[in-house]
């Protein structure tokens, strides 16, 4: 996998956790794959539909993320790894996931389609 290619995935990644883009329907419909599916720490899925709907008017969390790690999964497909905290403005609660997200190159556009998060010990 080439050096370049990491670094926009992680770029992509840390991008669409940005308060401004999360709050961006235009950004997100560019970003997020029409055929998106979440697996959320919570346990819930949703598709594309339920973040444009939900993700714009939510307040979006402190993210910290770290332990990037990017895999070419097939041509214009790859995957990316990362360890999360999250801590919600208004609570005083830190949560610790480990997080994976598939990205599809779609014309010349790179796009989430997948995205899980799994709760974990605190690191």
């Amino acid at each position: 996998m080439n050096f370049k290619l990491e670094n926009l995935l992680v770029e992509l990644e840390l991008y669409l956790q940005k308060a401004e883009v999360r709050s961006s329907r235009a950004e997100l419909e560019r970003l997020i794959s029409d055929d998106f599916l979440e697996f959320a720490a919570s346990g819930c899925s949703f598709g594309k539909r339920e973040v444009l709907s939900r993700l714009p008017d939510e307040r979006a969390p402190l993210i910290e993320t770290s332990h990037f790690e990017v895999r070419e999964l097939s041509e214009g497909v790859c995957q990316v790894f990362y360890r999360a905290k999250l801590k919600k403005a208004d609570e005083n609660i830190t949560n610790f996931s480990m997080r994976s997200s598939i990205w599809r190159k779609h014309k010349e556009v790179w796009q989430m389609v997948f995205h899980q998060g799994t709760p974990c010990r605190p690191f």
